[in-house]
């Protein structure tokens, strides 16, 4: 038997609407070597976004060395295997590749056309089981587009015909993300001998939830950035990572068993009382049997997410301040009522001044009816406009984004516009 623990989307180094969050996440990394020191899996697995930024801070640098340092030092599992994530710099990720690879620690940052740095093998401790590790990484658009050309130029090198350059960008994309895996997967097999596959990926696949656009950064607008679960249907089983809710995949009778971990953190209020946890997958028979089981992570700092009337939030915040948390961390939307919010939210910060609770969001969510206060000659011919300024001006009436949040979904619209033109 091989028993892997599977875990995703640390986002060491992330804040909560400006709050450090350093030391919830060296609260979860000691929960996790506890876990590694009870289960003494054969494999620890990283599905991505170790870090929150492409650039972390010492202190989050610090916090994942240190982990890994203590696993390595404790002999608390056989190997450990982390991906890159949409988050993480490929170059920072792999920086002290060749030294943690001396210490069992496999890094993989970058996808190649040559996947061989991507098959890797896992050993149960007494050396009679064996599972071969498909590592992939995140992979950008453009390159699963240059990955399906030249493909595609291969292929009518072959058969003498043109390269499918027209296609559909979407289409290109899905069959280069295939292509990728099925060579991963045929080589990971190889690389052990023959054995099945457990297959690591960072990504959204088609059918999965999404647990909160904002923090979980989507790609591209209305999922177009959703892939095929098809292409991992070469592996036993598929650790993934990118979303922040743990649940399993049905992708049909063509597909293996595939599972998001989650994130051990909630990392926005639309997360507030959700349940977070580590994967264990143990993998008999040849690894023909996959049973899967959960370790609940802790609530390290309490969220709530108070939403209603004035007069429902302030009761609800009151009793919060009243429980006596150490810390806890709450946002207000209000969502009726009417008259200028202003004096309201100095009364809310009053009402936690002294106490654990920090207040880190207030929302004036509000439905306003916008068009019937406004006059026929007021109104805007949309057709006026371009694209983008449309977006703008609708992004700016959004309540409670941040300017960092308003520029980030400012860019999304200008890539889904560019790739609208391209096609």
């Amino acid at each position: 038997m091989v028993k892997i623990i599977h875990t995703s989307d640390w986002h060491l180094g992330a804040k909560l609407h400006d709050q450090d969050r350093g030391e919830e996440h060296a609260a979860f990394l000691r929960f996790l070597l506890d876990a590694l020191r009870e289960e003494r899996p054969d494999a620890l697995v990283v599905a991505g976004d170790v870090f929150d930024i492409r650039q972390p801070g010492n202190a989050a640098q610090t916090l994942y060395y240190d982990f890994l340092a203590e696993a390595v030092r404790d002999r608390l599992c056989g190997k450990i295997i982390a991906i890159a994530g949409n988050h993480d710099s490929a170059a920072m990720l792999s920086a002290a590749g060749r030294l943690l690879d001396r210490l069992g620690v496999s890094i993989v940052a970058k996808a190649d056309a040559d996947v061989s740095g991507e098959a890797l093998s896992i050993r149960s401790r007494d050396g009679a089981d064996v599972l071969g590790v498909a590592a992939i990484p995140f992979i950008s658009a453009a390159e699963l587009s240059n990955f399906a050309h030249a493909q595609g130029c291969a292929e009518a090198a072959q058969s003498s015909a043109a390269p499918r350059d027209a296609r559909d960008a979407r289409a290109m994309e899905d069959d280069g993300f295939a292509a990728h895996c099925a060579a991963a997967i045929a080589a990971a097999r190889a690389a052990a001998d023959g054995a099945p596959v457990v297959a690591l990926g960072h990504c959204t696949l088609r059918g999965a939830l999404l647990g909160d656009v904002r923090s979980e950064r989507a790609a591209r607008l209305g999922g177009l950035d959703a892939r095929p679960p098809e292409a991992f249907s070469g592996a036993a089983y598929v650790a993934l990572g990118h979303l922040h809710n743990p649940q399993e995949l049905d992708g049909g009778a063509q597909t293996p068993r595939m599972r998001y971990c989650g994130s051990p953190l909630a990392m926005s209020f639309a997360e507030a009382g959700r349940a977070k946890s580590l994967t264990v997958a143990e993998f008999s028979g040849g690894a023909a049997n996959v049973a899967i089981r959960e370790i609940p992570i802790p609530q390290f700092v309490p969220l709530a997410a108070l939403e209603g009337s004035r007069q429902e939030i302030s009761d609800a915040l009151a009793a919060l301040v009243a429980s006596r948390p150490r810390i806890a961390y709450a946002s207000a939307k209000v969502t009726a009522g009417e008259g200028d919010l202003f004096p309201y939210w100095g009364e809310l910060d009053s009402l936690v001044q002294g106490s654990g609770v920090r207040l880190l969001l207030k929302e004036d969510a509000r439905v306003r009816d916008a068009a019937a206060r406004q006059s026929p000659e007021d109104a805007v011919n949309l057709e006026s406009f371009e694209p983008r300024e449309i977006a703008r001006m609708r992004i700016a009436e959004e309540p409670g984004l941040t300017e960092d949040e308003r520029a980030e979904y400012l860019e999304m619209v200008d890539g889904a516009i560019a790739e609208a033109a391209a096609i």
